[in-house]
């Protein structure tokens, strides 16, 4: 049985008052929204508007969850490794927005193009990623003003799994360019019309305000008929109050704000809630992804996602502060993935090769979380019931104190058991007779032999040549 969801921290009489409240503070406090242009949707359908607080009826709340689809399909290039966002499978999704990278003798240095690229490399060959990074790390070799786009680029050409849309695309003129890159990749000027193939994620600034640039994002990607992903990340204690409930409800009222919004630009339009509240750690006036407190606010989050609201969940998960790849690094990503998969999270964020509270990147952790993740879906599955495997003609069968191994099932399960893709299972002196490697060791062989392994790219020849005219008809005219 298919322990997903299993890990419930609210009842349902709090999960009901968890919403009560939430609509309280919308009703009552109401939500900024910067951008004239969303202000004119809102009182266009009646809403409440003061200056620009807009105000929320709970019945019109209620009514705009309901138009929000409990699950649907994002298609990949390669229609082979599209997804079911909602299903039963959780979908992981690795790093984005990571500024630095840490190398393999311990750098810490800024990202690169080639960063972005190899990281794409990786995400296409790991077979626990499902969704290419958005943003895995920053381009700060590129102009600022091609980053988006060149991003995107570097994604097509080197994954063909779902691609998500870059978050950093200030303009709606940026936004409009990195959706011709989609049409031009799927081969038909239209085809984002009647598809769903990626999503823009939307931030609001905890607490209870939607800058311009968010307001453009949900606008521009519903009229789209694009899925928007809305993150509220409020911090304890800094950004919303000091407690994990508080936090909680004040992320749900500014989740549900803007999921609105989008059911208002385009009714049905997929909208995933997505939860990334983080522990406000007052000794460096900080905030701290690592923190069991977090845990447990992402946890209550999923959960009002996944059964109060029926709608996909998706959660900053598989994270750590560890600086380097140790046994904290382990420790806190395998806590902070586990908890929130038993939880029933359906996307996650930043669970492959982040370190260092969401800012440093890695080849090698991409490479050991790939084997986390593998463990932990094995795990999330359960265990299988029926009655093969209660075994009971091989237990009468045998004498009483022998053994199992010659017994043609053995021989069958442990053909297809699960094993570890880095972790090293062989004894102490075939593990010192091998040169005593450590699984950071064996994950940079994996790197290295999977970078060289991959093709120069994965697109077709002549949609390469279209995309790269099409950025440099931008690049000329920026």
């Amino acid at each position: 049985m298919n322990v997903a969801g299993q890990l419930d921290v609210l009842t349902p009489d709090q999960m009901q008052t968890v919403h009560e409240k939430a609509c309280e503070i919308l009703a009552t406090k109401g939500v900024v929204f910067e951008a004239d242009a969303a202000i004119d949707v809102f009182k266009s359908h009646g809403f409440k508007v003061s200056d620009h607080i807009v105000y929320f009826d709970r019945k019109e709340v209620e009514r705009c969850l309901g138009l929000v689809p409990s699950k649907f399909t994002l298609e990949a290039p390669n229609h082979d490794k599209d997804v079911l966002v909602g299903g039963e499978r959780i979908l992981i999704h690795p790093t984005g927005g990571e500024v630095f990278m840490r190398d393999y003798d311990g750098t810490r240095r800024q990202a690169t193009r080639d960063d972005f690229a190899k990281l794409q490399v990786l995400y296409q060959a790991l077979p626990n990623i499902d969704l290419g990074g958005y943003e895995p790390v920053s381009l700060t070799d590129v102009d600022e003003r091609m980053r988006g786009i060149v991003g995107m680029f570097e994604s097509f050409k080197h994954c063909d799994k779902p691609l998500l849309s870059p978050m950093s695309l200030e303009t709606i003129q940026k936004k409009e360019e990195v959706l011709r890159l989609y049409n031009i990749g799927f081969g038909a000027d239209n085809y984002t019309d009647e598809h769903y193939v990626t999503w823009h994620i939307v931030c609001p600034n905890s607490p209870l305000f939607y800058s311009n640039f968010a307001c453009e994002g949900i606008q521009v990607y519903a009229e789209a008929n694009q899925p928007v992903v809305i993150v509220s990340a409020p911090m304890s204690g800094i950004t919303s109050p000091v407690y994990p409930l508080a936090t909680v409800i004040l992320s749900l009222a500014e989740e549900l704000a803007g999921l609105v919004f989008a059911q208002l630009v385009h009714p049905g339009v997929p909208v995933v809630v997505s939860a990334s509240l983080t522990y406000g750690y007052m000794r460096s006036a900080s905030w701290e992804c690592a923190h069991p407190d977090t845990m447990l606010m992402l946890a209550a989050s999923t959960q009002m996602q996944r059964e109060f609201y029926h709608i996909p969940s998706r959660a900053q998960t598989g994270v750590t502060s560890s600086k380097c790849i140790d046994y904290q690094a382990g420790m806190e990503t395998m806590q902070s993935f586990l908890y929130t998969a038993l939880a029933g999270c359906d996307v996650t964020s930043q669970t492959a090769g982040s370190l260092a509270n969401l800012m440093t990147s890695s080849l090698e952790k991409t490479v050991l979380d790939d084997e986390l993740i593998a463990r932990v879906r094995l795990l999330v599955n359960g265990i299988t019931f029926n009655e093969e495997h209660m075994g009971l003609e091989q237990i009468y069968e045998e004498d009483f104190g022998g053994n199992f191994l010659v017994y043609d099932e053995t021989l069958d399960y442990c053909r297809e058991a699960w094993e570890p893709t880095v972790s090293d299972w062989k004894n102490s002196d075939e593990w010192e007779a091998n040169g005593q490697m450590t699984s950071e060791e064996r994950a940079h062989t994996i790197v290295e032999n999977l970078l060289e392994e991959a093709p120069e790219s994965v697109l077709d020849e002549a949609v390469e040549h279209e995309m790269l005219d099409f950025i440099a008809s931008i690049e000329k005219n920026a």
